[in-house]
């Protein structure tokens, strides 16, 4: 073979390498890293495990950015900043979630939150707040103890229910409780003979169209009739409000009894005896009125003393109006010497004046 073609073959083989090479870094995404423009941005996890430089990034399930570092924070959580392409807009509203797979892989997806109508992007100075999904292995891990648990469960619920199954054929089996189990047949059957019969009375009475218009009426009047009994028992709750508004009152009245049913006892007694001598004698003054040798008696019996009363009566009035002139005198005569005391001497018998009274 000459040479002059084994470098060409070379040259041919090199060229390929070379030509393969281009195509996987531009399928892989190294290349447009080198000449897209990019941004960070910042995300902060309590839980990193799988992050490292390079990570991807991807943003609904397309590869929109790679890890540039993975630090850890002062507040014991991990700091990672990812480099993003400068065409893809990442919002406040989204959330960095960390997945990774068996074989120990890891990728950060950003999953939006809540959207609202106005979405703000984030600024290099905003850190996203992350969450990392939990390992396969550690889940099984921690499902591991309950899993035995149900197992135990389990192994015990078999154990149950082959001791029910146990009991049962001893029990359906066993010649002695055959008589039992016969009489257990009959009940069961008795009953539901009853309760057969109870359906079909129940269907007469519900397939008549009368009785079942009847029904419905009555179902239909239970409101009214709920009402009804509401506003009785909210009567009755004000009547025993009144009733026992009125107790109170009447213990208020009945405490002051209580407190002085001795002494009011006491002159209850002493009035009774008191009105028992009055009585007494008013029976005496009526039978004394009674009788006619009393002087009640006369005046009630003898219309002769009753005249003479009248009689001395009319002479007291009789004399009265005889006197009233001889009492007017008398005052006017006081009155002139209350005014003038003098007239009494001899100057006033002399003195002839007008006395200037009335």
């Amino acid at each position: 073979m000459n040479d002059r073609v084994m470098q060409f073959r070379v040259g041919v083989m090199v060229l390929a390498t070379a030509i393969i090479a281009g195509i996987l870094i531009v399928l892989f995404g190294d290349l447009p890293s080198l000449v897209q423009r990019t941004y960070p941005l910042r995300m902060n996890f309590s839980d990193a495990r799988g992050v490292a430089p390079g990570t991807p990034v991807r943003k609904n399930g397309i590869l929109v950015g790679r890890v540039a570092t993975v630090a850890l924070d002062e507040k014991g959580g991990v700091n990672v900043v990812a480099e993003i392409d400068s065409t893809v807009p990442i919002y406040k509203d989204e959330e960095a979630r960390i997945s990774g797979s068996i074989l120990g892989d890891a990728e950060i997806s950003l999953v939006p939150g809540i959207i609202q109508p106005q979405r703000e992007k984030v600024a290099e100075s905003d850190v996203l707040r992350g969450a990392a999904a939990r390992n396969p292995f550690d889940v099984f891990a921690s499902l591991e103890p309950k899993l035995g648990l149900a197992l135990d469960s389990l192994v015990q619920a078999s154990d149950s229910v082959n001791r029910l199954s146990a009991n049962l054929d001893r029990t359906l089996l066993n010649p002695e409780n055959g008589d039992r189990f016969q009489a257990l047949v009959k009940k069961t059957e008795k009953t539901l003979d009853e309760f057969s019969l109870a359906m079909t009375n129940i269907n007469a009475v519900v397939g008549n169209a009368a009785a079942r218009e009847e029904i419905l009426d009555t179902i239909g009047a239970l409101p009214e009739v709920m009402a009804d009994l509401r506003s009785t028992v909210k009567g009755i709750g004000t009547t025993v409000e009144a009733a026992d508004r009125n107790l109170r009152n009447l213990e208020g009245l009945t405490r002051p009894l209580g407190e002085r049913g001795g002494e009011m006892v006491a002159q209850i007694d002493k009035t009774i005896g008191r009105l028992d001598e009055v009585l007494q004698q008013a029976a005496m003054f009526t039978r004394a009125l009674g009788e006619s040798q009393g002087t009640l008696g006369k005046l009630v019996r003898d219309p002769k003393v009753y005249d003479e009363l009248t009689e001395a009566v009319c002479n007291v009035n009789h004399l009265t109006r005889e006197l009233r002139p001889i009492v007017d005198d008398v005052r006017v005569f006081t009155d002139k010497i209350a005014r003038h005391p003098e007239q009494l001497g001899v100057r006033g018998a002399l003195d002839r004046r007008p006395p200037g009274i009335k």
